[in-house]
């Protein structure tokens, strides 16, 4: 049996195909008698009619979805979060999400050209900043773009951007810890170079140069960028020899410490080392704090002397979802968002995300 066409539903309505046409467009602006449009819509689901929604896209050079650049696996759950937000916040605005894989992008332009994909959202990562192609599609207009986590855009940058606030997150669980009466901090972090952790420790040197009453010693936890390519290494990914390494240096700076652990804070980079701090001073400096400066979601209701500085994961995508709607819009601005890390402990959850607009950002 032949799929139904308009021209059918048109023939057994008595209108025109153009009626159809608007009576089963949602967007339609053209003014439709009541009667006809219900008419007309029952008649199409009487006769089994399904819109040909490849067509309707490339006849109106839109698709209502947007295109994620992520090069990251979603068994991530740093990037299972923020996919998660940039869905709903899509589908908030009646957009659909479409995953690409491919980090350049290069092979999904021509969707974008022809309409099947209505713009971009790049998911960046340590220091990844989106292609070149990527930024000149959407300087000409061919593929409107926001990029998560790359660093604040130059002013004259033709697209959007989302970026987290890693130096204010520092700096609050510095002045957390103070005021806890901490007064050693032994520094778990990696040996790479990426933008976060540049941007942590610059601030967490000039905090402590500033004050007083507050040392603190870097314990490696030798992860090199050279690993870092070669594998991603996060939550369960970790392997067992880095694992063991962890342990074994981060024993040892405890047991070496003079402060009492009451006193003293193991700080996290990455929040992949914390389930390992967490055994390390439940075995080796009870009632040590330990804090976490990155993602991952520990359990602070079981474990009282944890505290960690939450990413805005969720909200980061929601917001970038806002901004790719706004940059569909014919007069479109180019926003610029930075949102800022929470504290979250035993007893003490925030409200919510702060949000930093950039003085670009029309909100």
């Amino acid at each position: 049996m032949p799929r139904p066409t308009m021209k059918d539903i048109a023939h057994r309505a008595s209108v025109s195909i153009s009626t159809v046409s608007y009576a089963l467009n949602d967007n339609s602006h053209v003014h439709i008698a009541p009667e006809t449009r219900a008419r007309v819509r029952r008649i199409a689901k009487e006769l089994g009619y399904t819109p040909n929604a490849m067509a309707r896209s490339l006849r109106a050079r839109s698709s209502r979805t947007v295109g994620v650049v992520n090069s990251k696996p979603l068994t991530n759950p740093r990037y299972a979060a923020i996919l998660q937000g940039v869905a709903s916040g899509l589908a908030e605005g009646g957009f659909r999400l479409a995953m690409l894989p491919d980090p350049t992008a290069e092979t999904v332009l021509e969707d974008c050209r022809n309409g099947m994909l209505d713009g971009l959202i790049f998911v960046g990562h340590d220091d990844a900043v989106p292609p070149q192609t990527l930024v000149d599609a959407a300087a000409d207009g061919t593929a409107p773009l926001v990029t998560i986590d790359c660093g604040e855009p130059a002013e004259d940058s033709p697209y959007s951007a989302v970026d987290f606030d890693y130096s204010h997150g520092a700096q609050a669980m510095l002045e957390h810890l103070a005021g806890l009466g901490i007064d050693t901090i032994l520094h778990l972090r990696p040996e790479v170079s990426s933008r976060a952790e540049r941007e942590r420790q610059s601030t967490l040197m000039r905090v402590l140069g500033a004050g007083e009453g507050m040392t603190l010693r870097v314990v490696s936890t030798r992860l090199s960028d050279s690993d870092l390519a070669a594998a991603d290494i996060g939550g369960r990914a970790m392997t067992s020899r880095h694992l063991a390494t962890v342990t074994a240096d981060l024993s040892a700076a405890l047991r070496a410490s003079h402060s009492p652990p009451e006193a003293t804070t193991v700080l996290c980079s990455w929040g992949a080392d914390v389930e390992a701090a967490l055994r390390v001073v439940a075995d080796v400096a009870p009632g040590a704090t330990v804090a976490a400066l990155a993602g991952s979601w520990p359990r602070t209701d079981i474990w009282p002397n944890l505290v960690y500085s939450r990413l805005p994961l969720v909200e980061a995508g929601q917001h970038a979802a806002e901004l790719i709607v706004d940059e569909l819009l014919p007069d479109a601005t180019h926003g610029r968002r930075m949102l800022r890390p929470l504290l979250e402990s035993e007893g003490v959850s925030p409200a919510g995300t702060t949000e930093v607009p950039s003085r670009k950002d029309p909100a």
